[in-house]
């Protein structure tokens, strides 16, 4: 996992990106179930925090845990063929908000990755989920895709979750291979549960607490 590293702790994002990146490069010539593995799972961890730690020296802000504007920002003076090679879809970040309520769904997890798959003009999508102060990785194939019966939806983590999960408990990095979006949506809702404040908080509090910002890339063609 990223904890593997003293300097990983807080590289969560810059690992996603980096995963997204070794993800997307080989839609077009293998199925993920071929290539993502232990191998490229370590590979781009560690890839991740040599950026993560390159970007941390080079910054004056302090601030612990980077924001996925704040890498391509920190990238795009940089000759980083990781950051420059991914495009981030149009009207993005895509923000939500985890609810237990009916009425809030179309800004829930399910509704928002729809749409990422609706959008995409490949056959696959990698799409990076920040909820502060962590960040995941999730590939969606594209809607006419998933109706293979094939086709799978995939959640890529660099934390462990010794705890959630069942009945995996990864204990390290891992990647989890689902069959359809709910079943997906389902294991994020256990990693990303919704925060009951209460009665008495103020519905915008309760939905800053319980927000979250959507990411989709695919590659750049430039």
């Amino acid at each position: 996992s990223q904890y593997s590293n003293p300097l990983g702790r807080s590289a969560c994002t810059v690992i996603a990106l980096t995963l997204a990146y070794n993800c997307i490069g080989q839609f077009n010539y293998a199925s993920p179930e071929s290539f993502i593995d232990s191998t490229l799972l370590t590979r781009s961890i560690n890839d991740g925090i040599k950026l993560y730690s390159e970007l941390r020296d080079n910054s004056s802000s302090g601030v612990e845990h980077s924001s996925v504007e704040d890498i391509l920002v920190a990238c795009s003076g940089r000759d980083n063929i990781i950051i420059s090679s991914l495009k981030l879809f149009p009207n993005s970040p895509r923000q939500g908000v985890l609810s237990n309520s009916s009425s809030n769904q179309h800004m829930g997890l399910e509704a928002l990755l729809t749409q990422c798959q609706i959008d995409s003009s490949e056959s696959y999508t990698a799409v990076v989920i920040t909820k502060t102060p962590e960040t995941v990785l999730v590939i969606l194939p594209t809607q006419s895709a998933a109706s293979n019966s094939n086709a799978k939806f995939i959640l890529i983590d660099s934390h462990p979750r010794p705890q959630q999960l069942a009945p995996h408990f990864p204990t390290g990095s891992y990647a989890l291979f689902h069959p359809s979006l709910s079943s997906l949506v389902k294991s994020l809702r256990e990693i990303f549960p919704v925060t009951e404040l209460g009665d008495g908080v103020p519905e915008l509090m309760q939905m800053m607490y319980n927000s979250f910002d959507i990411y989709p890339f695919q590659l750049s063609r430039g």
